[in-house]
């Protein structure tokens, strides 16, 4: 694991919260996924459909290319944390693509405010080689959108639910590599039904002065 991952992960387990009674989040339906493809065809992948703790990685080493795709997520009750990247370097003419992503359906059973805090970044140089990262959070019955994020950006705020409500979270990085260069999307982000610990959007800045630093 290199420095950028090993701080990504430390940033989003320190992203504590205060003590609470509620439960905001109850859920329905959990798909987290990382997986790169050469060429069309897969060369790794790893995914879960179950809610709690997860760490997924996808990776392929050879003359033309290294790759790694991460990510760990935890769906607790009153907090869902992600962090992971899709990180491609890429050393001839190639065809690949690495995705990190989470698809999570949840439902309310409080009317509140949830609290939201993230770091998307990416980058990329070479020919053809691009990377991109996007969030967003929907309501289910009605399509509405509640939260539409994308990097590269530090960002943080609240949008409310309601008891009984049913939201769709969607998470997507992907890194993609045609040419010789690198590409690089990573994340950090976390929902709370409190208020979280003060230091969490300086641990979140942190992992974004690594990852500008690891070129």
């Amino acid at each position: 694991m290199n420095m950028y991952s090993r701080t990504a992960l430390a940033a989003v387990a320190a992203l504590t919260v205060l003590p609470t009674a509620n439960a905001a989040f109850v859920y329905v339906s959990s798909a987290r996924s990382v997986d790169l493809t050469s060429f069309g065809s897969t060369v790794d992948s790893d995914s879960t459909a179950a809610t709690g703790s997860w760490y997924g990685s996808a990776s392929g080493v050879t003359s033309s290319f290294n790759a790694l795709i991460t990510q760990g997520s935890e769906l607790a009750s009153n907090e869902m944390t992600f962090v992971g990247a899709a990180q491609l370097d890429v050393f001839g003419s190639s065809a690949l693509v690495g995705t990190s992503r989470a698809d999570v359906t949840f439902l309310s059973d409080s009317t509140e405010s949830i609290t939201w805090i993230t770091n998307l970044w990416r980058d990329a140089s070479g020919g053809g080689n691009s990377a991109s990262i996007s969030l967003m959070v929907t309501n289910v019955a009605t399509g509405s959108v509640l939260l539409a994020f994308a990097g590269p950006a530090l960002g943080s705020g609240s949008f409310d639910v309601a008891a009984g409500s049913t939201y769709r979270v969607q998470l997507v990085a992907t890194a993609t590599g045609a040419s010789a260069g690198d590409a690089l999307s990573n994340y950090n982000l976390g929902f709370f039904s409190t208020v979280p610990a003060p230091g969490a959007i300086a641990l979140l800045g942190l992992a974004a002065l690594v990852a500008r630093r690891r070129r």
